[in-house]
């Protein structure tokens, strides 16, 4: 079940607004977290409604509002019903930016930084030849945001199918006075060869779906109740969907310049397999690389240079 069927939240109340009260009051309310969870959790709801940090309510003497403890009763309603934390919150942590996440996008996870950390670095910074960037799959935006706020002078565009997805990266892009060019698209459509968007990127990265169906029966139901099947589910008899598609445009329809870049995201039991999809002749370099969990997650390619096979 999506968010917005709580409305309000309900009692017991705390016997007072004071703020070590109320902190105790909301330690009774969460239920099924781990006491370091249970406080981490508290502190982020606290720090969201009351609009000050720890130390300010301490200093301040933080009393609660009526209008706060409502707001508190009503987060606690929605996390026991297994809502996310981020979508209670409504934002999200990424690359130090502070992105706007809801029930229309999945919600960020630390191997898409790696993603875009590990890309940064492997293209230098220039300011004589801003590149194209292309992000595939963009949902709320933070690999285009995330690239745009490190490469400001690239030309970055993101690239969805859900119309929902990137209401939402366009109201990231304005609140972080942002520059990125989005579109609506669906690249396994087979509408895009001579689409002008795709055209000639210099760099691009997709976080695809890429589960297959049959593993969802096997996953955390905060995650399969709440954020978009789309941006996480693929047909079993083709896991592989997006990575083909991409991968046949960056070699076939000019999707990718010479000597240009393309990352991925993948599943973990996956990357061998997309890596075999990659031709050699059209390749300088396909490389996988784990994640900090020392998961296989990661691929990076380079276009051989034009006239070039070596």
């Amino acid at each position: 079940m999506k968010s917005g069927k709580v409305q309000r939240g309900r009692g017991p109340w705390p016997l007072s607004n004071e703020a070590l009260v109320v902190r105790q009051w909301l330690m009774t309310r969460i239920v099924g977290l781990e006491l370091r969870e249970q406080q981490s959790v508290i502190r982020l709801l606290l720090d969201e409604v009351s609009g000050v940090s720890r130390s300010e309510r301490l200093l301040g003497n933080w009393m609660a509002s009526e209008s706060e403890l409502e707001r508190l009763a009503l987060a606690c309603d929605r996390l026991n019903q297994g809502e996310p934390l981020q979508y209670i919150l409504g934002s999200a942590h990424f690359m130090g930016l502070d992105i706007g996440v809801n029930d229309s996008v999945l919600i960020p996870r630390p191997e898409t930084e790696e993603l875009v950390h590990r890309m940064l670095q492997r293209v230098p910074s220039s300011k004589s030849l801003p590149r194209k960037v292309l992000d595939i799959g963009t949902g709320s935006g933070v690999i285009s945001l995330a690239w745009k706020s490190n490469r400001p002078l690239d030309t970055v565009h993101g690239l969805d199918i859900s119309t929902e997805a990137l209401k939402t990266a366009r109201s990231n892009a304005e609140r972080l006075g942002l520059v990125v060019h989005w579109h609506e698209k669906n690249i396994v459509s087979g509408e895009t060869v001579a689409d002008q968007v795709l055209n000639a990127c210099d760099v691009i990265l997709s976080n695809p779906p890429y589960i297959a169906e049959s593993e969802k029966s096997e996953m955390n139901r905060q995650v399969t109740d709440w954020e978009p099947d789309t941006a996480l589910f693929v047909p079993d008899h083709d896991p592989l969907i997006f990575y083909r598609c991409i991968i046949a445009g960056c070699e076939s329809n000019g999707w990718l310049t010479s000597a240009g870049w393309l990352g991925f995201e993948c599943h973990r039991d996956g990357v061998q397999e997309i890596c075999e999809l990659f031709d050699p002749d059209h390749w300088k370099s396909v490389e996988k690389e784990q994640d900090m969990q020392g998961n296989w997650r990661m691929i990076f390619a380079q276009r051989r240079a034009l006239d070039s096979k070596s």
